[in-house]
């Protein structure tokens, strides 16, 4: 005798979907329903493609000012976009042991060359009483020594005053060139580390845009080989520039090789404008299907399902680059193939389709 026990909905649902997974990828007609979908031709192209790159204006000469010694800013000359000439204090700092230190050097200077003038004399005085052989040739050395001794100790404050000096006038920060401030790290009253960054400088004789250019594309910016950039957001304004320097990857297998182009003046340019450098490619043949054709579960292998016989077939396919609403693929695809175009994330490997017109 057998028992048996009714099961609940949800469970028969499971036990329905095991059974099917267990049966192979392929569903037959009968185990799923018929779908209806739209679907759109796979379309080869060939025809010239073309390389977009992006890049920011930038002066040509920047500088990043700051202070060898420590210490706490007291005055600051400008705030940031102001214009500035070659030999301006922009910025000073004020240490208490600067100040001392030069006029201990001046002090201690000022007494060695009197000591030295004085062991001149002597030494005049020295030698007439040794020529008349009233001293002996021991004490005349003796005060030559002391004199040279002395003319020692003078070059090495002479040298140790200089660095004082040196030290005082680094608490001044000095405009290298004409420019703006682009940038202001320190407020008046703030203590600041030597070396710290206090101040960026931007030329404003010379722009240029930096790009990132990959190894197939190198001999296409040789130095000196002019170019014509778009300025993005300035209604399309064509600007004009050339290849000035080209470094390298860095040593690393497929990286990508720094290009700097200088800017022609044009009006309005100006740093910090985004440029657009178009470098056409060589035209290849390319296979193109609606963006609605490609599902992407978040596996990162994005598929397009071809209708074959009236089934749905899973291609998968790498996607490139998009065409407003087409995009670029690679993968078992052909001219002419049917994609579908709705309904991918209901349909089931093998199962059979109706096709919309």
């Amino acid at each position: 005798m057998y028992l048996t026990q009714k099961l609940p909905p949800a469970m028969l649902l499971a036990a329905f979907l095991l059974t099917a997974c267990d049966s192979g990828p392929a569903i037959k007609d009968s185990a799923a329903p018929l779908r209806s979908v739209r679907v759109a031709e796979v379309q080869t192209e060939r025809g010239a493609r073309e390389l977009r790159m992006s890049g920011i204006t930038r002066a040509a000469r920047r500088a990043t000012l700051a202070f060898l010694v420590s210490g706490t800013l007291t005055e600051r000359a400008g705030e940031l976009g102001s214009e500035v000439r070659t030999g301006d204090v922009i910025a000073q700092l004020y240490n208490p042991s600067l100040e001392p230190a030069v006029s201990g050097g001046e002090a201690r200077l000022r007494e060695l060359d009197a000591r030295l003038e004085q062991l001149r004399r002597d030494l005049q005085r020295a030698t007439d009483l040794r020529g008349r052989g009233l001293i002996s040739q021991e004490d005349l050395e003796r005060v030559s020594t002391n004199l040279a001794a002395t003319e020692a100790a003078r070059d090495l404050a002479a040298a140790e005053l200089d660095e004082a000096r040196n030290r005082n006038g680094q608490s001044r920060l000095v405009a290298p060139f004409d420019g703006s401030i682009t940038e202001v790290l320190f407020e008046i009253g703030e203590y600041v580390a030597a070396g710290q960054p206090v101040i960026r400088l931007s030329a404003s004789d010379e722009l240029e845009v930096a790009f990132a250019v990959p190894e197939t594309l190198i001999d296409r910016f040789l130095p000196g080989r002019e170019v014509e950039l778009t300025l993005s957001f300035v209604g399309g304004q064509k600007v004009a520039g050339r290849v000035m320097r080209i470094g390298d990857s860095g040593g690393k297998a497929g990286g990508l090789f720094p290009v700097e182009i200088v800017l022609d003046a044009a009006p309005g340019l100006r740093p910090g404008l985004t440029v657009e450098l178009v470098v056409p490619m060589a035209s290849a043949e390319a296979r193109f299907v609606p963006l609605a054709a490609i599902l992407d579960p978040g596996t990162g292998r994005p598929r397009v399902f071809r209708i074959t016989d009236g089934r749905v077939d899973p291609v998968y396919v790498s996607v490139g680059q998009l065409y407003g609403n087409r995009v670029e693929v690679s993968g078992d695809l052909a001219q002419g193939d049917r994609v579908a175009i709705t309904g991918l994330s209901s349909l089931i490997p093998g199962q059979s389709v109706e096709i919309l017109e």
